[in-house]
């Protein structure tokens, strides 16, 4: 997951994540107190996306930056669970996962 992220590719993850959460353009646009057209102009690249915009994103569709810039379509919420529990793991709880992981490859 070492993929560079550069403006085009969060664009494509805004439309991504706003898709998977089953929201229109003009809803986000909406929900996010602008014109019905404001997305539309964000995805097609006519606007530039703030941060401040971009992070209420996050809470509109439910997810967290780590979910948007680490796992980005790869995102799904069995994963993130996954990823959660064993981010609470003893260091030698992960290592006992790990190698688990390792043998059943």
């Amino acid at each position: 997951m070492n993929k560079k992220i550069d403006y085009n590719e969060i664009i494509n993850r805004v439309g991504y994540f706003r898709t998977k959460a089953n929201l229109s353009a003009r809803e986000t646009s909406l929900r996010l107190g602008y014109n019905e057209q404001f997305m539309k102009r964000i995805e097609n690249k006519s606007v530039e996306l703030k941060v401040s915009t971009l992070l209420e994103f996050f809470d509109i569709v439910d997810i967290t930056a780590q979910d948007f810039f680490y796992m980005g379509e790869n995102y799904n919420k069995e994963d993130k669970n996954i990823l959660d529990l064993y981010n609470n793991l003893s260091e030698d709880s992960k290592q006992t996962i790990l190698d688990l992981m390792k043998k059943l490859k």
